[in-house]
């Protein structure tokens, strides 16, 4: 380091210091100026510490997709891919006749031998009807009065009935009456369509109300 100037050289003015009262600390100044090390010194002094594989890049690891669950359709699906449609030119009423018989049995079964017919009409609203014979008497379009055949699809708010002319008509529950006729009872029963705007699962585990009168 070179000197420009002379450290030690008293300041102007009057200084109560004497000379031998600044060697201690002449010595120290000396000592550290002399002990610096340099930045260049400094780093030639370190070690170098090696990484292995320094240069590599390491890449993220990639998630593995998630396979897709198995779900049902859901009703705008369903409806997209047609699933409910009926092809009415495959469809024969002989060819449902089997289907009627399965659900006179069905029926025997629900009265079991010996109820009243009171007491079997509340069981007829929560049942299937599914392979019922269905007859409209009454109804708010007059196209459909007088229509009969067996019941061959059921939704919240249409009963589709496939006629021995082998057409199937899709009745509107809202303001219809059906005749419904049974091997299991000798009676007939009425049924309010506007009652029966459920679906059929939910309809069984429905409690009806006792109307009096139900108007179209």
């Amino acid at each position: 380091m070179e000197k420009s100037a002379d450290l030690y050289t008293s300041l102007a003015g009057k200084s109560k210091n004497t000379a031998k009262e600044m060697e201690p600390v002449h010595a120290l100044v000396g000592d550290l100026i002399s002990n610096a090390s340099s930045t260049v010194a400094v780093l030639q002094e370190m070690r170098p510490v090696y990484l292995h594989g320094a240069n590599m890049i390491i890449d993220k690891k990639k998630k593995p997709k998630r396979q897709p669950r198995n779900r049902p359709l859901n009703a705008r699906e369903r409806r997209s891919l047609k699933v409910y449609d009926l092809d009415s030119s495959a469809i024969q009423y002989t060819s449902f006749l089997p289907l009627h018989d399965l659900w006179n049995g069905y029926m025997n079964d629900l009265k079991d031998g010996g109820e009243l017919p009171e007491q079997f009409a509340q069981k007829l609203l929560k049942a299937d009807f599914h392979g019922s014979i269905l007859t409209v008497t009454k109804c708010k379009n007059p196209v459909y009065i007088g229509c009969t055949g067996i019941v061959i699809q059921e939704t919240m708010n249409v009963f589709s009935i496939v006629t021995t002319a082998n057409k199937v008509k899709k009745i509107p529950k809202a303001g219809s009456i059906f005749l419904l006729t049974t091997t299991a009872c000798k009676e007939t029963f009425t049924l309010y369509g506007s009652q029966l705007q459920f679906r059929a699962a939910e309809r069984a585990a429905k409690k009806f109300k006792i109307k009096p009168t139900i108007d179209l």
